[in-house]
């Protein structure tokens, strides 16, 4: 067998899907390489909660002598541990589950086994994916944060110990560990991933995301996800887009640097060809975090209704005085009031938004924040969030200390795919 050129580990999930089809390499020994990659980082990153070593190896080496339908050949993956997975434990990041088993498999992770994916492990979480941070540090300089709250998820990726794995969003929590650690980050249209099996936040703004290191993978793992299997579609000419450039109300929350950043990519792609336009989001002011924090906080001061009643002493003294909090001093005529507002939102900006074809705007504030204590601002995540709005970080700049700055694009909801195309056009043009 010709093994390669990349160790296993190194392979995207579309490049190690190839090298299967190939017969370069097999599904065991890919599957080894990243469990190797696990043992060789793990004690310096501390991204994985659990990991399932030998059904991991089990699996792949029937699925090489075994499986029927090997259209996609199987693949290695894993999951933020707040998504139910059979078998293997899920903890939701917080003490009062630390012997949880679920019964079943969340819908994604379900759908994924059935495509051939192999669950390699659980990543860590914030605790009920809130602020209060995990073990996990950031691979790309362990003196920084890993973001939140799929910070396993994104620090496993980000150091190439797993081709992908499954995060979720309420507020920024992929798109901003995903631009921490350098890798490509994506959140669907509201509502487009099934989210049974995964504990629920807020359920007006929850979104099951994707975390990889090639937009070409993102578009491969919509698919599966959406069981409307096909290998990722051609590139747009991006000489042909018209982009809004939205720099938000917290325009002056970003770095000098990242400002900078973000207007030499702009002019790069008015270079390119693209109609690139200043835009303001109708309704879009620094209002818009309490409208957020209204919302998520009612609801997920009643999701976690048990646990608080409970089990308050395990819950930990950010989540009791924060979010939760919050929630427990609005009452429901309030909380309704701003659904409306919300709903109004949506519609109004779905309108405004379909006049382009991709928005801009940064991933964070800048580099990931130094110390593992806070997981960073959400300040520049919170509009795709609020918006139900597809968004994707793409890992390309840097900042001074040579830590990754991602640029964030958006589309309309329901604008997932056009969105993926031209980020990977975008991927291609920029080297």
């Amino acid at each position: 067998m010709k093994m390669s050129k990349k160790y296993g580990y190194e392979l995207t999930l579309t490049e190690g899907i190839r090298a299967l089809i190939k017969e370069e390499i097999t599904l065991e020994l890919w599957v080894s390489s990243c469990l190797e990659r696990i043992k060789e980082r793990e004690n310096y990153v501390g991204a994985w909660e659990y990991i399932d070593e030998f059904n991991a190896l089990k699996s792949a080496a029937n699925f090489d002598k075994y499986a029927s339908d090997k259209s996609l050949k199987g693949f290695p993956f894993s999951a933020k541990d707040i998504i139910d997975t059979v078998d293997i434990k899920t903890s939701y990041g917080s003490k009062i589950y630390s012997k949880n088993i679920p019964s079943r498999d969340a819908s994604c992770i379900a759908i994924t086994k059935a495509s051939g994916g192999i669950l390699v492990g659980k990543t860590v979480t914030t605790e009920f994916g809130h602020v209060f941070p995990g073990k996990t540090k950031n691979p790309c300089n362990l003196d920084h944060t890993p973001g939140g709250s799929s910070s396993g998820s994104a620090a496993s990726v980000g150091d190439k110990m797993i081709p992908f794995s499954y995060g979720t969003q309420t507020t920024g929590s992929v798109i901003r560990p995903a631009s921490y650690c350098g890798t490509v980050g994506y959140k669907p249209t509201i509502g487009d991933f099934n989210l049974s099996g995964v504990f629920s936040n807020s359920p007006s703004f929850d979104t099951l995301g994707i975390i990889s290191r090639s937009v070409e993978d993102i578009e491969l793992i919509r698919s599966i996800l959406l069981e409307n299997f096909k290998f990722p579609p051609k590139t747009v000419d991006t000489r042909r887009i018209n982009i809004g450039v939205v720099r938000s109300p917290f325009w002056e929350e970003a770095e000098k640097y990242t400002q900078n950043i973000f207007e030499t990519f702009s002019s790069k792609l008015s270079k390119m060809g693209a109609k690139v336009i200043d835009v303001e989001l109708p309704g879009i002011d620094t209002e818009v975090e309490r409208l957020h924090g209204i919302i998520s906080g009612f609801e997920f001061s009643r999701t976690i209704a048990w646990e608080r009643i409970n089990h308050r002493e395990k819950l930990s003294k950010p989540l009791r005085e924060g979010r939760m909090a919050d929630g427990l001093n609005t009452c429901y005529n309030e909380y309704r009031r701003y659904t409306r507002i919300l709903e109004k939102l949506r519609l109004e900006n779905d309108d405004f938004i379909g006049k382009f074809d991709v928005l801009i705007t940064p991933s964070s504030s800048g580099e990931a924040p130094m110390g593992v204590q806070s997981t960073g601002k959400a300040h520049f995540n919170i509009i795709a969030s609020v918006l139900g709005l597809p968004a994707i970080t793409l890992p390309l700049f840097e900042g001074p200390n040579r830590l990754p700055v991602g640029i964030q694009l958006m589309n309309k909801r329901n604008g997932d795919e056009k969105l993926l195309q031209i980020s990977k056009a975008i991927m291609r043009l920029m080297g």
